[in-house]
């Protein structure tokens, strides 16, 4: 089982020279986030504060704040906040405040309610515990205000490469496995969704269908996409 500071090693290691998983040194907003601002608001936003949690080297917080959110983002990976501090400068905006670095299975450093929304793009799927991820979840219900959004965006278990690798090397927990790497991901099932995000309303939840490339090689995914509301 791979240990939480293990996991931020491998992520430290894999943001300072990627190589595995090179959509994540991309500089363009997931698909999943810009689909999330069309169902909040449109392109034309208005002023809103929001909030990623493993936001790794900032590519879907620097596009939302260049489109009119106060927008902030933390990872515990150093490599990542410090690269995604000087991308943010290099687009005009101030690193610095944009970026923290911080653990989402520790307390975040933000007060109650203070985002209009937040965004899980993928991190509950590198949470390598149970207990994390509920409190990672328990602290974004946290720091929502009321009637906030969050969108989830996650592994399915129809994801083929995912499949494969839960094949070659379960890590133990239902739907999860160890990249050669050792990083540890799960993917999930709409019941372990509705269970992990609980204290939240389900808004909608939708299927993504799309090609992600591992090693060089291209898989066919089907992500979750889902908007949960705070009551």
């Amino acid at each position: 089982m791979t240990t939480h500071d293990e996991q931020r090693r491998i992520w430290n290691e894999e943001h300072a020279k990627p190589h595995v998983l090179l959509q994540m040194d991309s500089g363009e907003a997931s698909g999943g986030v810009v689909k999330f601002m069309d169902f909040l608001a449109g392109r034309n936003l208005p002023r809103m504060s929001g909030l990623e949690m493993g936001c790794g080297k900032g590519r879907n917080v620097i596009w939302l704040a260049l489109h009119g959110v106060e927008a902030h983002g933390f990872d515990f990976a150093e490599t990542a906040i410090a690269e995604g501090r000087k991308r943010a400068t290099d687009a005009g905006l101030n690193g610095k405040e944009i970026f923290s670095v911080a653990d989402a299975t520790a307390r975040w450093p933000y007060a109650d309610a203070s985002f209009d929304f937040g965004v899980d793009c993928f991190a509950s799927t590198d949470i390598e515990s149970p207990e994390g991820r509920r409190f990672a979840i328990s602290e974004m219900l946290r720091v929502l205000k009321p009637g906030g959004h969050l969108m989830s965006y996650l592994l399915s278990m129809d994801d083929e490469f995912q499949k494969e690798m839960i094949e070659q090397s379960p890590a133990g927990e239902r739907g999860a496995f160890t990249h050669p790497t050792g990083k540890w991901e799960k993917s999930f099932t709409a019941d372990e969704i509705k269970e992990l995000y609980q204290g939240f309303e389900l808004v909608i939840q939708e299927r993504m269908a799309k090609t992600s490339e591992f090693n060089g090689k291209k898989y066919a995914s089907n992500h979750f996409w889902t908007v949960f509301r705070k009551p």
